[in-house]
C-alpha cells in the first residue's frame, strides 16, 4: 500500500513540473504576441505571470534573464522609464556574476540601459556605459571600425545634451571619418554624419561652420539620389534656415524655391510637405519684409492644411496668425483682425499672442474700445511681458486715465528688474 501512494505522489509530482512548462511558455507566448499587437498592458501581465514562473525554479535559471529584459523593453515602448530601469540592473548585476565582461548578452543589457538612462535624462549613468561598451569594442575591433558608430553617436547627443559642445565636435568629426574611411565620401550614411555635425553647430549657434556640413551632405545626396529626389528637401530647408540666420537672404531664397518645387511635383498640390515648404518661403519673405510675396504663400497654405485637418484644428491657428500678421504689416486691417478673431476661437480666446496682434490691429482701426478690452484680459495672463503693459498704460494715458496708466507702468519696471 505504501509503494503505491508513493508511486502514486511521484507521478503527481512529475505531472505538475511537466505543467509549469507550459504555464511559462503560454504566458511568455502570449505576452510576446500582445507586445507585436502594441496591447502591452496585456504584454505586461502575460511577461510578469511568465516572470513568477521563472523565479518558482532554481535561482540561475536563464528564464529570469530573459523575461526580464522582455519586461523591461514592455516598460521602455510605454515610455516606463523608471519601472525599465531596476530590471535591466538587476538582470546586469546577475550577468556581471555569471557571464564574461564582454559576453553579448551583457552588451545587450548595457546597450538597453543607457537608452533607458538617456530618456530619463540621467545622463551622468548613461554616459559611463556608453563609454565603457565603446572601449571595449575599440579594443575588439580597433579603433576605425563601423562596430563603434552607436555608441559615438549616443556620446555625442549626451555631449550636446549636458552643453559639452567641444566634445560632441571631436566625437562627429570621427564619426565622420571612419565612414569616409570605410564606407567611402559619397556613402549617403556619410551625409547623416555632416548633418549631425551641422546641426551640433547650429545648438551652438556657429552658423558659418554648420553651413559647410549642409552643403557637403546635399553634395552627397544629390550624387547619389539625383538633383530632383525629394530627399533633398530637408537638407535645403535646413541649409536655408542656417543662411537666414546669417541674414544671407539671397543664398537662401533659390533653396526653398526648390524645396518646393520638388515637393509640389513629387507630392502633389495638396499634401503637408507642400504646406510646410510655402510657409518656410514665406518666413523667409518676412524676413526680407517682402510682405507682398508672403502673402499669396500663406494663403495657399492655409488651404491646404484646412483641406487636410479641417477647419477647427490648432494648426489652423497658427497658419491663421501667420496670413494675419502679414496683412496688418500691409495695412490690410480689416481682413488681419477677422483671421485674428478665428484664431482666437480655435485657441478658446487664452492666447497671449494672438490676442496682442488682435489688439493691436483694432488699434489701427481706431477701435479703442476693443482694443483696450483685449488688454485688459490679457492682464489675467499669467506672465504677461513689459512691453505690453507698458503699451496698454501708453494707451491709458492717451485716453485721460494717468493713474491706472501709473500702476501699469510701476508693474512693468518691477518686471524687468527680475
Amino acid at each position: 500500500m505504501r509503494i503505491c501512494v508513493l508511486l502514486l505522489a511521484l507521478s503527481l509530482s512529475a505531472q505538475a513540473q511537466k505543467m509549469q512548462v507550459p504555464g511559462y511558455d503560454k504566458n511568455y507566448n502570449d505576452a510576446k504576441q500582445a507586445y507585436a499587437r502594441g496591447q502591452f498592458q496585456d504584454a505586461q501581465y502575460f511577461m510578469t505571470a511568465a516572470l513568477a514562473e521563472a523565479e518558482g525554479g532554481a535561482p540561475d535559471d536563464p528564464r529570469i534573464a530573459t523575461v526580464l529584459f522582455e519586461l523591461a523593453e514592455i516598460d521602455r515602448a510605454q515610455g516606463k522609464y523608471a519601472e525599465a530601469a531596476p530590471l535591466l540592473e538587476r538582470l546586469l548585476a546577475s550577468q556581471e556574476k555569471a557571464l564574461d565582461p564582454g559576453s553579448p548578452n551583457v552588451a545587450k543589457t548595457l546597450d538597453a540601459l543607457a537608452r533607458v538612462y538617456r530618456a530619463q535624462a540621467r545622463y551622468d549613468l548613461a554616459e559611463p556605459i556608453y563609454k565603457r561598451t565603446l572601449a571595449a569594442k575599440e579594443k575588439l575591433h580597433g579603433r576605425n571600425s563601423l562596430e563603434l558608430l552607436p555608441e559615438m553617436e549616443s556620446l555625442a547627443k549626451i555631449d550636446q545634451a549636458t552643453k559639452n559642445y567641444g566634445d560632441g565636435e571631436v566625437m562627429l568629426a570621427r564619426v565622420i571619418g571612419i565612414r569616409e574611411g570605410l564606407q567611402g565620401p559619397d556613402n549617403p550614411e556619410v551625409a547623416v554624419a555632416y548633418v549631425n555635425l551641422g546641426r551640433l553647430f547650429v545648438v551652438e549657434k556657429k552658423l558659418a561652420q554648420a553651413e559647410p556640413m549642409y552643403r557637403r551632405a546635399i553634395e552627397i545626396v544629390e550624387k547619389k539620389f539625383g538633383v530632383e529626389d525629394v530627399k533633398l528637401c530637408p537638407l535645403l530647408d535646413s541649409l536655408a534656415a542656417v543662411l537666414r540666420d546669417q541674414s544671407k537672404f539671397p543664398d537662401a531664397e533659390p533653396l526653398l524655391l526648390r524645396s518646393l518645387w520638388i515637393r509640389d511635383n513629387l507630392s502633389g498640390p495638396v499634401h503637408q510637405d507642400v504646406a510646410q515648404a510655402l510657409d518656410n518661403l514665406a518666413s523667409l519673405y518676412y524676413a526680407m519684409k517682402r510682405y507682398p510675396d508672403a502673402e499669396p504663400l500663406y494663403r495657399r497654405s492655409l488651404a491646404i492644411w484646412i483641406q487636410l485637418i479641417g477647419p477647427d484644428h490648432s494648426l489652423i491657428a497658427t497658419s491663421l496668425d501667420n496670413l494675419a500678421v502679414i496683412l496688418a504689416l500691409q495695412q490690410k486691417y480689416a481682413e488681419s483682425e477677422t483671421l485674428y478673431i478665428k484664431s482666437l476661437v480655435i485657441r478658446d480666446l487664452e492666447d497671449l499672442g494672438s490676442l496682442h496682434n488682435l489688439a493691436l490691429v483694432q488699434l489701427a482701426l481706431e477701435k479703442n474700445k476693443e482694443g483696450d478690452a483685449l488688454y485688459k484680459r490679457m492682464l489675467d495672463i499669467p506672465d504677461i511681458p513689459a512691453p505690453i503693459l507698458k503699451e496698454y498704460a501708453d494707451l491709458l494715458r492717451r485716453t485721460n486715465r494717468p493713474a491706472q496708466a501709473a500702476k501699469l507702468e510701476t508693474r512693468a519696471k518691477l518686471l524687468l528688474k527680475k
